[in-house]
């Protein structure tokens, strides 16, 4: 089941799904490969707790401060996955909370504390948020507002130095200690993605080369909708990489060469993935007997077909494993090997296509055999139009 799927499930139904998924994950990688695959999610959690506990005991103990937990809320109002990003919160958060301080403060010098005040303050909190362009989730014009009206300015003038300080806190925290790069799970996620075209295209070659009908087609079909919609979703995962360098010191020309890579794997999974579906469409076409195609034709496609799709699944794979780390040798052996034996099964297959009058049948023939050869095309490491997706040592500019 897809992200967005997921996504439609019901809160509990969702959290039940999720955590079964991690304890599969933790089984089949041991604790020891766990830990190492959610090293980053698990610094940066002990990072945010410190930070904010170091928040709580400055304004308890240094500003003395009646409600210190507002420095550890500070905190968190301002930390984001990335340093650039907490940065950004944290103008906003300061920003908002001193717009609707004053605003409210000289709002109920004039009109003094009712309900006509109350209404405008809300409504003008909202409408100012809108015109800064603020974030929807940042309601802090507005609930500043709130509190002057209820609990008087010299409160709101502690929560906006308590929010201030909570803010440098966790720039700092994200900018200095540990700041998250999430180059490698980007790098990661691009791996998983060729593994799930890996899949189905294996699935797909078997399925050829064996029995099948409209079934086994649809469920392929359904199954590549499911990738590309991850694709779609891995582009923020690109986005959250790229941000995530940006404002860090020492900062690599390595990171660079690795955000490129990642970027350009993204747009040759997103291409080849775009092909495996128009493979599986096409089989699901000729199964179910639409646009004038003959259904009982299916026992009547090539095996080669399935040996072509069985190497573009070799060949997915090697890709993936070339996202990790440096990549190898060996796995650029592989994707070479995988794409010459796709090439030579393509020939079988062009060979033992049907002898057939029927247009739409022969058309749909030369374009799955079109578009097993575009796959190639998309992740040849020498000639292809992606030769930024591999490591830079590996294919010499």
């Amino acid at each position: 089941m897809g992200e967005r799927s997921r996504q439609g499930l019901p809160p509990f139904e969702r959290i039940s799904r999720q955590s079964r998924l991690i304890l599969e994950r933790a089984r089949s990688l041991g604790l020891p490969g766990w830990l190492r695959a959610e090293r980053e999610p698990l610094l940066q959690g002990i990072k945010l707790t410190a930070a904010c506990v170091l928040a709580w005991w400055l304004v308890a103990r240094v500003l003395q401060d009646r409600m210190p937990v507002l420095g550890a809320i500070g905190v968190l109002l301002t930390f984001s996955a990335t340093a650039y990003g907490t940065v950004v919160r944290g103008v906003q958060q300061v920003g908002a909370v001193t717009v609707g301080l004053f605003g409210a403060g000289g709002l109920i010098l004039l009109l003094g504390i009712n309900g006509i005040t109350l209404a405008i303050l809300v409504a003008g909190g909202l409408v100012v948020t809108r015109l800064l362009n603020l974030p929807k989730q940042n309601v802090q014009i507005p609930i500043t507002a709130l509190l002057v009206f209820a609990l008087g300015a010299t409160y709101s003038l502690e929560r906006l130095v308590d929010l201030l300080l909570g803010a440098v806190i966790g720039i700092l925290a994200n900018l200095v200690v540990l700041p998250p790069r999430y180059v490698e799970e980007a790098r990661r996620e691009m791996a998983e993605l060729a593994g799930d075209l890996s899949s189905l295209s294996a699935a797909m070659g078997k399925g050829v080369r064996g029995a099948w009908g409209e079934d086994e087609a649809r469920s392929w079909l359904e199954r590549s909708r499911e990738v590309d919609a991850r694709l779609r979703e891995s582009q923020e995962v690109a986005e959250q990489a790229a941000e995530s360098v940006r404002l860090v010191p020492l900062r690599r020309r390595r990171q660079d060469e690795q955000l490129d890579q990642v970027a350009e794997a993204m747009t040759c999974l997103d291409h080849a993935g775009l092909q495996l579906r128009g493979i599986a469409r096409s089989l699901t076409d000729l199964a179910a007997g639409v646009r004038g195609l003959p259904a009982e034709d299916v026992h009547r496609v090539p095996a080669a077909l399935g040996d072509e799709l069985l190497a573009i699944s070799k060949a997915f794979a090697a890709f993936g494993r070339l996202q990790l780390g440096r990549g190898s040798v060996r796995d650029l052996g592989r994707l070479r090997t995988a794409l010459r034996e796709s090439g030579e099964h393509q020939v079988l297959v062009a060979e033992r296509v049907p002898d057939t009058e029927n247009v739409q049948l022969w058309s749909l023939h030369g374009a799955m055999l079109d578009q097993c050869a575009t796959i190639r095309h998309e992740l040849d490491p020498e000639n292809g139009p992606h030769q930024a997706a591999f490591p830079a040592w590996l294919i010499p500019g």
